[in-house]
């Protein structure tokens, strides 16, 4: 037998491709895997949040969210008009609304766990009516009815924690008191289903849709003028303005309601109100009253 050794052909251990150009494959491949790992255990939380009894989910909930610097008329001004919109909405036995009022000119509104709900001044005094801030209380009232704030929290955690540990920086403050808070993000589909329900309240409490398409153009207006904009669609997790006013005149239409009708005027008192509130505000953290409600 005759044995040969045969010269190796130069090249053979390289690639024609750009170094350059398979990193960016690989480098590509690993995020796209990060993403579809961190979407999936996402939705998997969610989904499974969202089983979490009611009386579980308001035990999560930090007693600092409890304080309101609402006056005792306007805290059972908003009180009611959160029961009326509640029994409206048809929430379930146990599931409890409460509202709570910050004097500071944040203009911004949201629910979270355990039913509750934030107003800050800076949105409510800009309302023109009644209508108007029922259709937003009634727009929160629907993230509770959803359990959205628990879904969304549960599902932005687990991404995030996830796609921490595929990074090797987990960071586990997530799973805190305080950086579940950091996760409350609701999806678009989460926002035009509230939008929706907020809707059917509104024209069932007053014969009309009236003061829902001042709120949004509210909104509008101080978005152009804070100078932020409106981010396009596919960055948004709100439906974009445009889009819910449009959707409102077709709910309007296909539902046979009237978009505008008589307004119901805000309390006599609604100013003072919101002064006061202000002025709670401006109190020290620690010297603020607690909720025992």
């Amino acid at each position: 037998m005759k044995y040969r050794n045969p010269q190796i052909p130069e090249g053979i251990n390289t690639s024609d491709r750009h170094p350059l150009k398979e990193f960016a494959t690989l480098a590509g491949g690993a995020v796209l895997l990060i993403v579809a790992l961190g979407w999936l255990m996402g939705q998997v939380a969610g989904s499974l949040a969202g089983l979490l009894p009611f009386e579980k989910e308001m035990a999560l909930v930090p007693k600092e969210l409890l304080s309101s610097d609402a006056g005792p008329e306007l805290q059972a001004y908003l009180d009611r008009l959160a029961a009326r919109l509640g029994q409206d909405m048809d929430l379930p036995e146990g599931m409890q609304v409460r509202v709570h009022f910050s004097g500071n000119d944040t203009f911004n509104a949201f629910a979270t766990l355990g039913g509750n709900i934030l107003l800050f001044r800076g949105l409510v005094e800009a309302l023109p009516h009644e209508n108007a801030l029922s259709m937003l209380l009634a727009h929160e009232i629907a993230h509770v009815l959803h359990r959205d704030p628990i879904v969304g929290i549960g599902r932005g955690a687990a991404i995030r924690l996830v796609t921490g540990l595929l990074l090797g920086s987990p960071d586990l403050a997530v799973l805190g008191s305080a950086g579940i808070y950091t996760q409350l993000h609701y999806s678009r589909g989460m926002e035009r289903a509230a939008d929706a329900a907020a809707l059917r309240a509104v024209h069932q409490r007053y014969g009309h849709i009236g003061g829902a398409a001042e709120l949004f153009n509210i909104l509008r207006a101080e978005r152009e003028r804070s100078g932020g904009g409106e981010m396009p669609a596919f960055f948004s997790s709100h439906p974009l303005d445009l889009d819910r006013l449009q959707t409102i005149t077709a709910t309007a239409r296909q539902q046979g309601w009237h978009e505008n009708g008589q307004a119901t005027p805000l309390p006599a008192a609604f100013n003072d109100w919101m002064q006061d509130a202000a002025g709670r505000a401006a109190i020290p953290e620690g010297q603020r009253q607690v909720r025992s409600d």
